[in-house]
């Protein structure tokens, strides 16, 4: 079983297994890049400096156009018509957790709480058989019968996808959704989500509900991370879902149909993004992902160090999914075309390199070679735009000091320039480590938006 977790992806899908490394001309490609970018460094610094900018300054401003392009479309969203419970499908919901015994309890309350008949729906609680004190604190939490603790055996890679393949192999419900240990997701989601695939027929295959943090407000740190989830979940996702491009989705609530994720081999336990790359797989296969208006609350990282990690590991899985995708270029046009490039390598790859270039580019300022003037000029136009939209993202979310919160966007920008290097050398020294994050800082009772 422990094999089959981490490995039957790998077998049965090798085209998107990232276990399986990356192709030559990639490795090619990586050391070349790196040698222009050293022979810019010594020979011609403004230059390098203004390609960087230039590069940096395209990623940033086509995730700003994507935001911006929803702003009319979730103004005038509608609701879908609920289903009558006679209609509702059966559905099982998965937990993974590990080390999780400060906020696995809450969870399962709430979980088992949601707006849904008890008798179409199946909990799984993911637990390590190493972690005795979440599966403690899961029982304590006197669970009903339709919540079940599954005990997961010991095996490498010691990462949530992995985790999830069981889950997905043990579920019974035609829709299954995983959530975190962390999670607090509206009651009444999962009665929406059936009301989406009943409208949108069988060409659908995932909904993604919106996150955002429910300790949003602790400090600038997580009002930051809190308006840069709102941009990212309320208007990004949605202008690609609009232009039907490929979604990368986010690492909680999303919700499938269990055939179509088991068509699509599950989970990659290797992938450190799983999330992202399956999204991006979904529309190699030919599958639809819509999203859905109902927020599941999730604990922000308040403390630069662990927010550091834990996005070292998002942006390291981003890396890799791109180069996981890329390994056949003609393959990956033949199955994403060039649209769903767009999203792949300008979204998904496109972010961490968007870091890169822009903090070779500050550094490089600094140090003398600034790039041409109209190149700084459209550097913090674009900069500006996405600070903008940042802005209204927040002030649809309600949040209030959004002023001093946008003075300090330029240093919130440098924690994602260290975690980007960061990212690279992990993924060159160790591309499949989990950096675990830490969660249990807010009790449940201040969770907003109706949510339990």
């Amino acid at each position: 079983m422990a094999d089959r977790m981490a490995n039957e992806f790998t077998r049965t899908h090798p085209l998107f297994a990232a276990r399986l490394g990356f192709a030559r001309w990639q490795q090619v490609t990586a050391v070349l890049l790196a040698v222009a970018v050293v022979a810019g460094l010594l020979f011609d610094a403004e230059t390098l400096a203004a390609c960087l900018g230039l590069v940096g300054t395209v990623l940033v401003g086509l995730r700003t156009a994507l935001a911006a392009s929803a702003i009319p479309r979730r103004t005038a969203e509608a609701a879908d018509p609920p289903l009558p419970d006679e209609l509702l499908p059966s559905y099982t919901v998965i937990v993974p957790a590990y080390r999780e015994e400060a906020v696995i309890a809450d969870t399962v309350r709430c979980i088992a709480a949601m707006d849904y008949p008890h008798d179409r729906l199946e909990v799984l609680v993911l637990v390590e058989n190493h972690d005795p004190a979440t599966k403690r604190a899961v029982l304590d939490a006197d669970p009903p019968p339709f919540v079940r603790v599954v005990n997961i055996p010991a095996g490498a890679p010691q990462t949530k996808p992995r985790t999830c393949n069981l889950g997905l192999m043990l579920a019974r419900g035609e829709f299954v959704v995983i959530y975190d240990a962390e999670d607090r997701p509206e009651p009444d989601q999962l009665r929406k989500v059936a009301a989406r695939f009943a409208r949108s027929g069988a060409g659908l295959a995932c909904v993604q509900a919106r996150l955002n943090f429910y300790n949003g407000t602790r400090n600038l740190l997580t009002r930051q991370f809190a308006m840069e989830y709102s941009m990212r979940y309320d208007l990004m996702l949605h202008g690609l879902s609009a232009l039907r491009l490929p979604i990368p989705l986010g690492g909680s609530s999303n919700h499938f149909r269990t055939s179509v994720l088991r068509e699509a081999g599950g989970w990659d336990a290797w992938n450190v993004t799983e999330d992202a790359d399956l999204g991006m797989r979904c529309a190699a296969m030919g599958h639809r992902i819509e999203l859905v208006d109902s927020t599941t609350w999730e604990e922000a990282v308040h403390r630069p160090w662990p927010w550091i990690r834990q996005r070292t590991r998002w942006l390291k899985g981003f890396l890799l999914t791109t180069l996981v995708h890329t390994r056949q270029p003609r393959d990956a046009w033949r199955r994403l075309g060039g649209r769903g490039l767009v999203s792949l390598l300008g979204v998904v790859g496109g972010t961490p390199v968007s870091y890169f270039a822009l903090s070779l580019t500050t550094v490089l300022s600094l140090a003398g070679a600034a790039p041409p003037a109209w190149i700084g000029t459209v550097t913090l136009t674009s900069s500006a735009m996405y600070g903008a939209v940042l802005l209204y993202a927040g002030k649809r979310r309600g949040m209030s000091v959004l002023g001093l919160a946008a003075t300090m966007l330029p240093g919130y920008w440098s924690l994602h320039w260290v975690a980007a290097w960061r990212a690279l050398w992990q993924l060159v020294r160790s591309p499949f480590v989990w950096e675990k994050t830490e969660h249990g800082t807010l009790s449940p009772s201040r969770v907003p938006g109706g949510a339990c």
